[in-house]
């Protein structure tokens, strides 16, 4: 114990021992390597070996980085989020990455930390990593192949899908409720007064795809409206192909009088054409998008969108991986995510 004086306050300074490797190799009576070969690769060390590293590690209270809690508490306290590669980079994806980031922050708030990768990028030495233990559960965003989904399955990694579904047993989905966003999008025209409508769709997975198609086809028919097939385009969510999308069905004979578009990407391509064509928005053809991006904000006009409630989506595959690695059952088909129309200047 060292002690010394400021002013007339004695201060106390306990001196703490501090384990090394060096002590827990000496302790257990192996080589240095072989410790660290426990840490890095236990299937290198002879199970009795390794059991002795892990008692020495606890009583020496050894725990230098988060291989060696790995090793103690069998968790990495890291999951993976591997998204569709037609997606990425999921950083400036308006939908993908809103719920990202409350992955993260979610993750975070329970001491975790996060893998990002795509599909296209997971393989070889990279995917035999991850299915070694070195990650405690997968969150797949957008589709992912079956074969992908059952390798770490059969390794008793949990898995979430977020905007998509599997039928595979075991596989929990996180959902938007598309279908409700969708029909609040088109009521919301039919009550303004609109009766000719259109649709421009994302070339998104068919399970999305045909979920908000469907929403918009009954939708349209419960309120009275029209719309023609011409006046119903499927292109890419980027703002070039959604502009000339647009642009050919309000050149159209009959173009429609509103536009429902299935993201928000597509929307402002649609209000591009639009503003090309000399018309007015929301005057002369109305628009709403999907996902209330902050794309949402940058429109001129500013864009009525559909929020998708992101950010409880993220949280909501977060603590499904939670639930899995406590034991508990996940229902493959939770409640969806409940949406929102945000009406702004474009409808």
């Amino acid at each position: 114990m060292l002690n010394y004086k400021n002013g007339n306050v004695p201060i106390f300074i306990a001196e703490l021992s501090v384990a090394t490797i060096i002590d827990v190799a000496k302790a257990a009576g192996v080589s240095k390597s072989t410790v660290s070969r426990a840490f890095t690769d236990p299937g290198a060390v002879k199970p009795q070996t390794f059991e002795r590293i892990k008692r020495t590690i606890k009583t020496l209270n050894y725990t230098p980085n988060a291989l060696a809690r790995a090793m103690i508490t069998k968790k990495t306290e890291t999951f993976a989020f591997i998204i569709n590669k037609e997606q990425f980079p999921v950083i400036t994806n308006p939908f993908y990455g809103q719920i990202l980031e409350s992955v993260v922050e979610r993750a975070g708030q329970k001491g975790y930390s996060l893998y990002i990768s795509s599909t296209g990028a997971v393989g070889g030495h990279s995917l035999d990593a991850l299915l070694q233990k070195q990650i405690d559960g997968v969150i797949f965003a957008s589709y992912t192949e079956g074969a992908l989904l059952r390798s770490f399955l059969e390794r008793g990694i949990p898995v979430v899908l977020v905007n998509s579904r599997a039928d595979i047993p075991g596989v929990c989905s996180i959902l938007s409720d598309d279908r409700g966003g969708i029909a609040r999008a088109v009521e919301h025209l039919a009550r303004s007064g609109h009766n000719h409508i259109g649709l421009i769709e994302g070339k998104f997975t068919r399970f999305i795809v045909e979920r908000r198609h469907e929403a918009f086809t009954r939708a349209v028919k419960k309120f009275g409206m029209y719309t023609a097939a011409c006046n119903i385009a499927m292109t890419n969510a980027a703002i070039p192909d959604a502009y000339g999308a647009a642009l050919a069905m309000l050149r159209a004979k009959n173009p429609p009088e509103a536009l429902v578009c299935t993201n928000d990407v597509i929307a402002v391509g649609a209000v591009k054409a639009a503003h090309k064509l000399g018309l007015s928005v929301p005057r002369d053809i109305a628009v709403t998008g999907y996902d209330n991006s902050d794309l949402c904000a940058a429109c001129e006009p500013a864009l009525t969108s559909v929020d998708a409630n992101t950010a409880e989506m993220g949280k909501a595959a977060v603590d499904a991986l939670f639930k899995q690695l406590s034991g508990e059952p996940v229902a493959r088909a939770v409640p969806p995510v409940q949406t929102r129309l945000v009406v702004r200047e474009s409808a």
